[in-house]
């Protein structure tokens, strides 16, 4: 065993120090540059989940109120929502990323087309025509639910 330890002793004699040196600088770039990675991808969750949260203040994760004008009301917050999903979108793994952009464009998409004529029909009563109707249709048809969904899809995306 004294053999062993002293060749690798004799080895480290004659080769110069300089790869091991860099070979370290390296990896604590590599180490530094994590750290900030993280961090940035906190504050995008972060900044996300705030932007949700205030600007849907009032209609997620409670419903409190449907607004009134509700598509100029959700169109209004779509540019700052888009920054932060655009900001968000850097940390998404490859392989969820598809589904990431799906979630958003749902939610854009039903931002856009939501009518306060569309509200109040999903208010009204339905008219069951016949015993074969199920509640899932009718949660299809209710955009306070239709919008808790997509909203959760997309939020569902911030616990990575």
């Amino acid at each position: 065993m004294e053999e062993y330890l002293d060749q690798i002793s004799r080895y480290f004699e004659t080769v110069p120090l300089w790869p091991f040196f860099l070979l370290g600088v390296v990896g604590l770039v590599a180490i530094a540059v994590e750290i900030v990675n993280r961090k940035r991808r906190e504050q995008a969750i972060d900044s996300f989940r705030y932007t949700i949260e205030t600007e849907l203040a009032s209609m997620y994760p409670r419903h409190i109120r449907w607004p009134e004008n509700v598509n100029q009301y959700l169109c209004a917050r779509l540019p700052e929502m888009q920054h932060n999903f655009e900001v968000l979108r850097i940390f998404i793994p490859q392989d969820q990323l598809l589904s990431y952009n799906t979630a958003w464009n749902k939610y854009c998409d039903f931002c856009r087309n939501i009518t306060d004529e569309i509200c109040a029909a999903s208010e009204q009563p339905a008219n069951i025509q016949s015993g074969n109707e199920t509640t899932a249709t009718a949660d299809e048809n209710d955009p306070k639910k239709v919008f808790h969904k997509l909203v959760s899809n997309l939020l569902a995306f911030t616990n990575i």
